[in-house]
């Protein structure tokens, strides 16, 4: 049985700079903080030799100690970045869930690029449900939280690229 979860945000932003900033290598780490019981990350990395494409593998360290392997399952610039994992997981979430894929889908739109986060959980079994509902929804507000803190860090950057530089007069 699966369960999902999705949010979505507008950044005033071009959908190239969008996506380069969400797959870089430190945005995990960044933006990724955690909320509740839900567990930020630490660290994000390929493995050796590889680059984010399609079919590579990466490991996500999270602060509760947990070490995921993922797989880039779509790596389309600049449209989609999708990954799963599997495993890895510390109780009481191990006992509720088997793997995720997480999706990130950029989309040009009038005011620059919204992302979707979506996410699908597979859970181990169909009586894990009534369980997976409160933290589904705590997760989503983790994928929010996350999502608010790159459209932060964006306004922040363009805020700073448009003032002028010290000593020169902005008329």
């Amino acid at each position: 049985m699966k369960v999902s979860t999705a949010t979505s945000i507008v950044i005033a932003r071009p959908r190239e700079e969008v996506f380069d900033l969400c797959t870089k290598d430190d945005t995990s780490e960044r933006f990724f903080r955690p909320l509740g019981p839900i567990a930020g990350v630490v660290k994000s990395e390929m493995h050796a030799g590889e680059v984010l494409k399609t079919g590579a593998h990466r490991t996500i360290t999270m602060t509760d100690g947990v070490v995921l392997e993922e797989v880039i399952l779509d790596y389309t610039r600049p449209a989609r970045h999708q990954y799963r994992w599997v495993g890895g997981l510390k109780p009481p979430f191990s006992w509720l869930v088997r793997s995720g894929t997480g999706c990130w889908d950029f989309t040009e739109v009038e005011d620059g690029t919204r992302i979707e986060w979506s996410y699908v959980f597979e859970l181990r079994s169909p009586l894990a449900y009534p369980a997976t509902l409160p933290v589904l929804s705590l997760f989503k507000r983790w994928l929010v939280q996350g999502l608010n803190a790159i459209a932060a860090d964006i306004a922040r950057q363009s805020t700073i690229a448009a003032q002028p530089a010290a000593g020169q007069s902005s008329a």
